[in-house]
């Protein structure tokens, strides 16, 4: 039998073998961390000869970048690090230009009898031929706008149809692409993707996270890709976002800096001041965050170097405070001790940001990069923020290391791009308590319908180790010998290892009512009691138990590649046409070799002996022949270790096209069609072992049929230039799809659902085993949309710019919560097809204003204002009667916070020390982010606090102080 690591080998050398087939019978543009610059060199009334020599120089480190002009002028540089740059055509420079990440420039140039060279056109109209749909954002956006905390992603939601949002009460940043999965992202940090494998929110490092993915003080400026991409671009289907850390220069330059915020410093929010008249204080609490960078010349024009540290502390406070008092006894029972737990307290998280960078040019034509990244954090997260007493939390931490060496080698008009790297990614919450996690509750009924919480105790159930561990190879070459043509193509060979384990229940997790009389607890220490108790003691009518499970691991490798080839050709002066394809392939993505346990699959073609609602299966008939006849084959379902293959047709084409109306680039018409492939977190691969090892417990399979989740995409938009303005508006369609779920596989021994509830359709499978849960790649949305922007650019001449963006969005999904959730238990029953979103603004406006004097005395001000008109929410009713519950649409307040950041800077000797103060949600407007969504259960009346807001959205008004010193 083949290996794993001989497979790798067998499948780099065909793949090797397949690019140099590729690059021999093609004349062999894109860019995920550079830039192109490409236009029309004449001299006098006619084109520059054929031949003509045209550098690109970079002002900052002396990096030369050249090029010959085709037989009409023209001319393209290609793979340029974003800069400053001054041209030369002979012995003539021009006049500065500043090329960002992932831009191509289109600059005309005309040399005079003197030899000057005047760039013909406008600089800031010189990226509007592209069919991409981005949006950049500049080091001075990043620097100047306010947020709390240093995160340099706070501003992706500059681009229409991207949304940043930052939870209130966790910290946790959350990147939303229209109504697209927010595992569909992906960061790409100098042309590296962070793309998380095992866990969700697109790049690694950002599940359940409070802390921030890179230095910030590290990165130059970014850019927002939300559609269209080319066909570089791989492992998303969401937005794509670019990122390129900053370089040393022939000088050197560093800062320091340290910021901090706290309670002392927020307004109270509406849970807050509730607390406080309850009797529980919000204790102090603070945000620290320090840093330092530097770099700077190691050998002038050859060899630079560049270091950035940041730092994070919180010690986040938070008011526990025992719900739905009302339902408990006052003053007996266990109900006073139980009500003395509730109080403050501190949270504390810590986190470390490491990076460096050495850039050499080796020679005219080669270019050496080598960085490393360290990240450690760790972290205090309660089971909820406002139940948890004490204790009931878990420490956590997530720790990431990556290295990246990058050669570039310029040949004639062929540029090599080969790079290697290593990642290593570990995600590890555990509860230090060993003692049963208890939800303690109320009813009216006395019973567990309509049970409410009250308060967490107990100790943590999550204890979990995740590690994702890789080394890649790639290469790409462009070239630019043919006449108007940018050919670029590459493939990436990736090695992957996940080592996944540990339990979702490493104690028993206990719900139980308190009794509505006596207060005393339906629980005795080890077993429920009250009425009608199992035999085994996991549940009563007032009390259920969910045991512990021993902990499980999976381990496995999984060998990625790529292969893509792109062209972008100028067809005439007016005309681009961008077309590209790529195709991903991933020889074992979900651990091929699992082998589904011989008890759960005896127990699934046993003898259907069930009744359900006075249904009994006929003589003979198997559960799974019951399951047939509801549409499901479950040998579709069951591993022997070779059943599961690997998905092969993820090939994605890539078509766009701009067109200058005009051929002075005020007038652009662009669009493009294209489809991109993602991937499945590793993490399903556990559940399905976890789950399956636990004796008598639940059944989860995932299909053999292995697919890669995809999103096709279409744009068709106009960019215009309205005096100093560049305006932009386009429509947007994407259908995403083969996105993994678990869902519901039961059925009763007709196929159907019995009386079970319409919208969580769960009851046992099998004779002896929990319920059956299936997981399968069929998750689907769709988002039309319609982005407005207006930009116009800052400049030091003009002393501001401002940025201002529109979204109109309409996002339909399949999900049985309307959102992003894996988890849809009536997939199969649902006959509603799509639903509506509950993730996405149907209207969102987003403001961001930057200034040098403004203000007297040089003072500097900056603000972003964002207003939504509010997700939908998805209201319960049960009414009507527990099996005709129904889901019905609501509507969210809408939300507004405006931002303001002032700040003055203060030249002292060798530098200028910078004070800054943001000042966030500066009108306190409330924001609310989750409401009461219960409307009642089986003859119950409406329930009176439906729709009263449980969370936050944003921050209340918080300042944010700042002082630094740069060099």
């Amino acid at each position: 039998m083949i290996t794993s690591r001989k497979r790798f080998q067998r499948h780099a050398l065909a793949a090797a073998a397949a690019w140099l087939l590729v690059a021999g019978s093609t004349p062999l543009h894109a860019q995920v961390s550079t830039a192109t610059l490409r236009g029309v060199i004449n001299s006098g009334s006619a084109a520059a000869q054929a031949g003509t020599p045209v550098q690109a120089v970079n002002k900052d480190n002396g990096t030369t970048y050249r090029t010959t002009t085709a037989s009409d002028g023209s001319y393209s540089l290609v793979g340029l690090a974003p800069g400053r740059y001054e041209l030369r055509v002979g012995g003539a420079a021009s006049e500065v230009v500043t090329l960002q990440v992932g831009e191509t420039a289109t600059l005309d140039l005309a040399v005079g009898t003197a030899q000057q060279v005047t760039i013909v056109g406008s600089l800031n109209r010189k990226d509007v031929k592209d069919s991409q749909l981005g949006t950049s954002v500049t080091r001075r956006q990043i620097e100047s706008l306010p947020q709390s905390t240093r995160n340099f992603l706070s501003s992706v939601d500059l681009a229409p149809g991207v949304a940043y949002n930052e939870s209130a009460n966790t910290g946790q940043v959350n990147l939303q692409s229209g109504g697209q999965d927010r595992n569909n992202i992906n960061v790409y940090i100098d042309g590296v993707g962070q793309k998380n494998n095992i866990l969700r929110n697109g790049a690694s490092g950002m599940d359940s996270s409070r802390g921030n993915p890179f230095p910030q003080s590290a990165i130059a400026e970014y850019k927002v890709l939300t559609q269209n991409y080319k066909a570089e671009f791989d492992q998303v289907s969401g937005a794509a976002i670019t990122a390129i850390t900053k370089s040393g220069t022939n000088e050197f330059h560093g800062e320091v800096y340290v910021d901090r915020t706290g309670t002392n410093w927020t307004e109270k929010n509406p849970f807050q001041e509730e607390a406080e008249r309850s009797g529980v204080p919000r204790p102090s609490s603070t945000q620290i965050q320090a840093g330092v960078a530097v770099g700077g010349p190691i050998v002038k024009d050859q060899i630079h170097f560049f270091a950035a540290y940041d730092g994070k502390q919180i010690d986040s406070s938070r008011q526990v405070i025992a719900q739905n008092t009302n339902l408990l006894p006052a003053d007996k029972g266990i109900v006073p001790a139980l009500l003395a737990e509730a109080g403050a307290t501190v949270d504390k998280f810590h986190e470390d940001l490491f990076l460096g960078k050495i850039d050499a040019q080796l020679n005219e034509d080669q270019r050496l990069t080598f960085s490393a990244k360290i990240r450690t954090e760790t972290d205090r997260v309660p089971e909820d923020t406002r139940l948890s007493v004490p204790g009931n939390d878990k420490a956590r931490k997530n720790d990431e290391t990556r290295i990246d060496l990058k050669h570039e080698w310029t040949w004639g008009n062929l540029l090599s791009e080969a790079r290697i790297g290593w990642e290593e990614y570990t995600y590890n919450p555990k509860s230090a308590a060993t003692t049963p996690f208890i939800k303690y509750k109320g009813s009216t009924s006395g019973t567990k319908d309509g049970w409410q919480d009250v308060l967490f105790d107990g100790g943590s159930p999550d204890a979990q180790f995740r590690r994702q561990q890789g080394t890649f190879i790639s290469e790409e070459l462009t070239w630019t010998g043919a006449k108007g043509h940018v050919v670029k193509g590459g493939f990436k060979l990736k090695d992957m290892k996940y080592r996944l384990s540990g339990t979702s229940r490493s104690v028993d997790v206990v719900q139980a009512l308190i009794d509505p009389t006596a207060g005393f607890l339906y629980y005795d220490g080890s077993n429920c009691t009250g009425t009608n108790v199992s035999n085994t003691g996991d549940s009563s009518d007032q009390c259920q138990i969910d045991r512990a499970l021993a902990p499980a691991s999976v381990g496995y490798s999984n060998q990625q590649y790529g292969l893509y080839l792109q062209d972008d050709w100028a067809v005439s002066k007016q005309l681009e046409v961008n077309v590209g394809i790529r195709w991903d392939y991933e020889t074992n993505m979900l651990n091929n070799d699992y082998v589904t346990p011989e008890d759960r699959v005896t127990a699934l073609y046993a003898e259907d002996g069930r009744t359900i609602a006075g249904i009994t299966a006929p003589a003979g008939q198997t559960y799974a022949e019951s399951l047939a006849l509801g549409g499901i084959n479950i040998a579709d379902y069951i591993a022997d270790g070779r059943s599961r293959k690997a998905y092969k047709q993820a090939f994605a084409p890539r078509v766009g096209a701009s067109y200058d109306l005009f051929g002075d680039r005020a007038s652009v018409i662009f669009g493009g069609w294209g489809r991109s492939y993602d991937r499945t977190m590793a993490n399903h691969a556990l559940d399905e072992r976890q789950k399956n090892a636990q004796a008598g417990g639940e059944i989860w399979l995932i299909k053999n049929d292995f697919k890669m989740p995809f999103a096709d995409q279409f744009t068709l938009g106009l960019r215009q230039a309205l005096g100093t303005w560049n305006a932009e508006i386009a429509y947007s369609h994407v259908h995403a799809k083969n996105q993994f779920i678990w869902f519901g596989g039961n059925r009763d021994p007709q196929g159907g659902y019995g009386n079970q509830s319409p919208i969580d359709p769960l009851w046992g499978g099998p004779n002896g085993y929990g319920t059956l849960v299936l997981g399968d790649f069929v998750g689907e949305n769709k988002t039309g949309s319609v982005f407005v922007k207006a930009d116009k650019p800052y400049s030091s001449e003009s002393g501001w710019g401002l940025t201002v963006a529109y979204t109109y969005t309409d996002a339909q999904t399949n999900a049985r919560n309307w959102d992003d959730d894996i988890f849809n238990w009536t997939y199969g029953r649902d006959t509603a097809g799509f639903n509506t979103s509950r993730l996405v603004d149907k209207h969102r406006v987003v403001a961001a204003l930057v200034t040098d004097g403004l203000l007297p005395w040089g003072i500097q001000v900056s603000a972003k204002a964002v207003w939504a008109s509010g997700k939908p929410r998805q209201i319960t009713d049960c009414r009507a009667g527990w099996d005709q519950c129904v889901y019905v649409e609501g509507k969210s307040r809408d939300f507004s916070q405006f931002d303001l950041g002032l700040a003055k800077d203060w030249s002292v000797a060798f530098g200028k020390v910078n004070t800054r103060l943001d000042v966030l949600n500066l009108f306190d407007t409330k924001n609310y982010g989750g409401y009461n969504d219960w409307a009642g259960g089986q003859g119950e009346p409406l329930n009176p606090d439906l729709g009263k807001p449980n969370s936050m959205r944003g921050p209340m008004r918080t300042l944010r102080v700042v002082l630094g010193y740069k060099f």
